[in-house]
């Protein structure tokens, strides 16, 4: 996220009315907690389209429209950051209830606070914490050590998931996201906006993806405004995403842009089409069928699953436990990887076996072609997006 301070979702923090007494201003939400309001930002599958989750945002009833970052700030300030978060994160899920089941939601949390009781105990009232998320808001260096760490693994032995940040992508700050071993991985919204068409962060976020991959990672994206972006985010793997083209933040859990979810699910299914290793098998003619078909031939047994390769002219056969199989479904980047470590050996007349999800023969692919089709960046990136108004 933008600002380390909990309950952001993008709002600028504006200039406090002329010199408040902050301290004050922060005793007097604490006495009057009903004053925090909470609103929930749906987070979607870029696959499917669906919302999978939402986060939490805090609002001040005196300032619905602003961030709340001068109460936080000013808490910060006075020692009183824990008591404000507690409060905060109470209202947050008090809501939980009401949320759709199968759904995760992501609430702020700053990892000093998370040796105070005040907020410990917030989170241990919940229960069963197994579809909560605490998003770490800042990533210090003792979070990956001591009373910060013994805290946060108590927590995540009742179920709880830990998301972190990734502000700038510095080195440091990665390392601090590895320390912690997140389930989640948020990309901030100034690594995203305008991705599709920048080399810089576009070669970061794939390898962000991959880092993330390496740890059993999910990457979120935040602050996604923009149908190329968010094309170009699911062409990579980033799995999730939130912002404004999906739906704001709003009371209630309201789902997302019907239209837009439609338009990803389509999406999906090009991308599938176009990078997958079925766009390039050749179908075969069986053994058996009539006319004198050229070139190879399959012989496949009643559930259509391959035993052999035939030359047209019966004179060679290859046993189809020789051959590297691949799943038409497989993207072609790993499936280029899966044929370079299987060896020449495995791929003999140069021929890559492909079949479907179920094991059925689907067809054969030229090893060089699928090689080519990788290294010329055939698959480098999503194809355009076209707006129709």
């Amino acid at each position: 996220m933008t600002s380390p301070t909990p309950g952001q979702d993008g709002a600028a923090a504006a200039a406090p009315p002329a010199e408040p007494d902050w301290e004050e201003q922060v005793a007097r939400l604490l006495r009057r907690p009903e004053n925090l309001r909470s609103v929930y930002q749906p987070i979607v599958d870029l696959r499917s389209g669906a919302c999978v989750g939402y986060e939490a945002l805090t609002r001040v009833a005196e300032w619905p429209a602003r961030s709340p970052e001068p109460w936080f700030i000013a808490a910060s300030r006075t020692g009183l950051s824990a008591q404000l978060e507690a409060a905060a994160l109470l209202t947050s899920l008090r809501g939980r209830a009401e949320m759709p089941r199968e759904h995760f939601l992501t609430v702020n949390v700053t990892p000093v606070t998370l040796t105070h009781t005040s907020v410990t105990e917030v989170l241990l009232d919940q229960g069963d914490l197994r579809g909560l998320v605490a998003e770490l808001t800042e990533l210090e260096p003792v979070v990956g050590e001591g009373a910060h760490a013994s805290a946060l693994a108590g927590l995540r032995e009742r179920g709880l998931m830990v998301a972190t940040d990734v502000v700038e992508g510095g080195v440091t700050e990665l390392e601090r996201v590895t320390a912690v071993r997140p389930d989640l991985i948020k990309v901030d919204r100034r690594l995203v906006k305008g991705v599709h068409a920048d080399p810089v962060r576009d070669r970061f976020v794939r390898l962000l993806v991959t880092m993330a991959n390496e740890m059993g990672a999910a990457v979120l994206a935040e602050g996604v405004e923009a149908l190329e972006d968010a094309r170009f985010l699911q062409f990579v793997g980033v799995r999730m995403a939130q912002g404004w083209l999906f739906g704001r933040a709003r009371p209630g859990f309201l789902p997302p842009s019907g239209e837009v979810t439609e338009w990803l699910r389509a999406a999906w299914e090009e991308n599938v089409t176009l990078t997958r290793v079925g766009r390039l098998a050749v179908p075969l003619a069986r053994v058996g069928e009539p006319g004198n078909p050229d070139g190879w031939l399959a012989d496949v047994d009643g559930l259509g699953r391959l035993r052999a390769l035939v030359g047209a002219g019966g004179n060679v056969t290859v046993p189809a436990s020789t051959v590297v199989r691949l799943r038409s479904s497989q993207d072609l980047r790993s499936a280029a990887h899966r044929v370079l470590v299987a060896g020449p050996q495995r791929r003999p007349h140069g021929l890559v076996v492909v079949v479907d999800d179920e094991g059925r023969f689907v067809g054969l692919v030229d090893a060089d072609v699928l090689l080519r089709e990788v290294v010329t960046g055939a698959d480098a990136g999503p194809p355009d997006v076209v707006v129709v108004d």
